[in-house]
């Protein structure tokens, strides 16, 4: 007979809970005392050795603390061609009346085509105010590419020039071309005439061209009247430094322009707008940098 009971059977199990409840209880005694165990502080960090990199913060820089890099004036170059002619005389007027240095490129047959072109050349020998510099003797004729492709003819007539009107520079502009050859500044406009002008800066003359141009109706003679524009390019070019020289431009202008009234008075306006800022200032053609001759 079995004598085994249904509670002895049971056992077995009332046993697996009590263990399970002591094991339970025994965790959460072991969690609640080490959360009441003081936290542990960690040594402080030792002094840094020799050898240590150390890296420190540096205040903000602010207004104050920026030093201002001094700008000098940029320099502007008054350049007008082609005379002696009939608005000469007028452009020399104003550069007097505003104080203002004019370069002239001077044609050499202009000053003995005519008396009053001659008395004109005169006049602008006596301003000490102003420059003139060589713009060839015969302006190539208007013919400019035969005149072109002949390079030791085009130097004879620069020369031709130089030695009738003895200018105080070697500096010469070239009829009907934007070309340079100053020091390290080389620009032909038109590739043809590479080999003539190559020839003139062999010879011994910087070439000059301009930046910028205030251009004319070649029928009416007048002026573009557009200076608010041509003004702003100005500003422009030399703000951004894309002057052929950063800080030094030169400006072309031509002095049979002005003839009527009504374009001196936009001239003398146009260089009185010039005058007004006050980080321009105004100098010969014969005082550009790096030039091989550079007057006394």
């Amino acid at each position: 007979m079995d004598t085994t009971s249904a509670s002895d059977e049971g056992e077995p199990a009332n046993n697996n809970h009590s263990y399970f409840r002591i094991l339970v209880f025994c965790t959460c005694i072991a969690f609640l005392f080490s959360c009441k165990q003081p936290k542990k502080e960690l040594p402080p960090a030792p002094p840094p050795g020799p050898d240590t990199l150390v890296i420190e913060k540096k205040p903000a820089a602010t207004t104050d603390t920026i030093a201002k890099k001094p700008m000098g004036k940029k320099k502007i170059y008054l350049t007008f061609d082609d005379g002696p002619n009939k608005g000469t005389r007028n452009v020399l007027q104003v550069s007097k009346e505003e104080n203002v240095p004019i370069s002239f490129f001077i044609v050499g047959k202009h000053v003995f085509d005519s008396p009053e072109q001659k008395a004109t050349w005169e006049l602008l020998k006596a301003d000490t105010s102003i420059v003139m510099c060589n713009h060839s003797y015969t302006h190539a004729g208007g013919q400019y590419t035969r005149f072109y492709s002949n390079p030791a003819g085009v130097v004879a007539d620069i020369r031709s020039c130089q030695e009738k009107l003895a200018f105080p520079n070697y500096v010469v502009r070239m009829p009907g071309r934007n070309a340079w050859r100053i020091a390290d500044i080389r620009v032909t406009d038109i590739k043809e005439s590479r080999a003539a002008i190559d020839s003139v800066y062999q010879a011994g003359f910087d070439v000059m061209g301009w930046d910028i141009e205030w251009s004319f109706d070649h029928k009416t003679l007048s002026p573009d009247t557009a200076t608010g524009i041509l003004l702003r390019r100005i500003r422009n070019m030399l703000d951004a430094g894309t002057t052929k020289t950063p800080g030094h431009l030169v400006l072309l202008a031509h002095d049979q322009a002005f003839q009527k009234t009504n374009d001196i008075s936009m001239l003398v306006s146009f260089l009185r707008e010039l005058k007004s800022n006050e980080d321009y200032e105004f100098i010969l053609a014969g005082k550009y940098p790096r030039l091989r001759r550079v007057p006394e």
